[in-house]
């Protein structure tokens, strides 16, 4: 067992360190560099050392120099490796935290007063509210999804079936 738990710790430290490295990693080559001086024109240039320049007029009037307006620049609000591991532990920490005080704790409060049934079912309707309110809080707001709409249609179903299940726990008996 111990060398289970080692393992494990020497797992996630290998993880951890992988997502935090990750977005050092940079190319020397950011920026491409188009030749517009027209020295090369037409020309599959094999020897370095001597060049030969052929003047043609077809190979003049046809070559387009590259567009490079359309290239987009980096946002400042790019999901990296460290930012998605971050929400992620948010996301699973804050699920924990929403479990232990919804459903553990809430249960034994709502079972003094209501049947099991009742009871189960009120305290993971409304660990399921609150669940789907923090993913919200962290993927919507804090990871900018929130300009996605599949994310929102995805967020508002589950926060409609989290209310339709409380209305029926509430009136269950």
């Amino acid at each position: 067992m111990k060398i289970i738990n080692i393992t494990f710790v020497f797992l996630f430290i290998f993880l951890f360190h992988g997502f935090i490295y990750a977005d050092t990693i940079k190319s020397n080559n950011t920026i491409p560099k188009i030749d517009t001086s027209g020295y090369n024109k037409g020309m599959l240039q094999i020897d370095t050392g001597s060049t030969i320049v052929k003047s043609d007029s077809n190979l003049q009037t046809n070559i387009q120099i590259p567009d490079t307006a359309g290239i987009e620049s980096i946002k400042e609000k790019t999901l990296t490796n460290t930012k998605l591991f971050i929400y992620i532990l948010l996301s699973v920490g804050g699920l924990g935290l929403f479990f232990y005080i919804f459903v553990m704790t809430l249960f034994r409060t709502f079972h003094k007063t209501r049947s099991t049934r009742q009871s189960t079912l009120l305290s993971w309707n409304l660990f399921f509210i609150v669940s789907v309110i923090w993913l919200f809080i962290i993927w919507g707001l804090a990871a900018d999804f929130i300009s996605s709409s599949s994310f929102m249609v995805t967020m508002i179903f589950l926060f409609i079936i989290s209310l339709i299940t409380t209305l029926i726990a509430i009136k269950s008996k």
